[in-house]
């Protein structure tokens, strides 16, 4: 097995002379093509592999793609297998992620609490929030609510967090950790 390396201007091709019966797209930041031989282009990308039922002498990569980039492919006579994980996510604003954030913790002062009540507010820079009740309480209203035991921490993210308390009063300790 051989790996070669080049670094491809838009629209610019690459003949690399070697010989195998196997290739194996190993990075590229995006699509391009391959040719073996004098056979047809193909659509390559990383992570793909392919093998020939005879062996081949050259192999063309051809960036397609508008911009510059790095592509490194593997040839080999016997198949190459590549266990990094390989592929692409579309997050679409649906998770957040932190790169460089530090976090802060903050330990409000407990609340005792005798009626509905808005333990939590809202807080987009929150990472979580440990809510810890010494009593039983339901969660946003006693009706249909979410019952939680007297003694019961509860996670909470971004949002709001109501408490009703069952009976009595419920004295209430939060941790919130959040972005600096």
């Amino acid at each position: 097995m051989r790996l070669y390396k080049y670094t491809l201007a838009a629209g610019a091709e690459q003949t690399i002379t070697a010989r195998g019966r196997f290739i194996r797209g190993m990075s590229a930041s995006e699509r391009y093509k391959v040719q073996v031989d004098n056979g047809a282009r193909t659509d390559f990308e990383t992570g793909i592999a392919f093998e020939l039922p005879n062996e081949f002498s050259q192999v063309r990569l051809i960036n397609t793609a508008a911009v510059s980039q790095v592509i490194e492919i593997a040839i080999s006579q016997r198949p190459v297998f590549d266990n990094r994980l390989v592929g692409t996510m579309d997050l679409n604003g649906a998770i957040g992620i932190l790169t460089t954030a530090s976090a802060s913790h903050n330990t409000p002062a407990k609340q005792s609490i005798t009626v509905s009540t808005q333990v939590l507010a809202a807080n987009a820079d929150r990472r979580s929030a440990l809510v810890q009740i010494d009593g039983a309480c339901y969660v946003d209203n006693s009706l249909d609510g979410v019952l939680i035991p007297a003694g019961s921490m509860v996670w909470e993210s971004q949002t709001a967090l109501v408490l009703v308390p069952s009976a009595g009063t419920v004295v209430v300790r939060i941790l919130e950790e959040s972005n600096v």
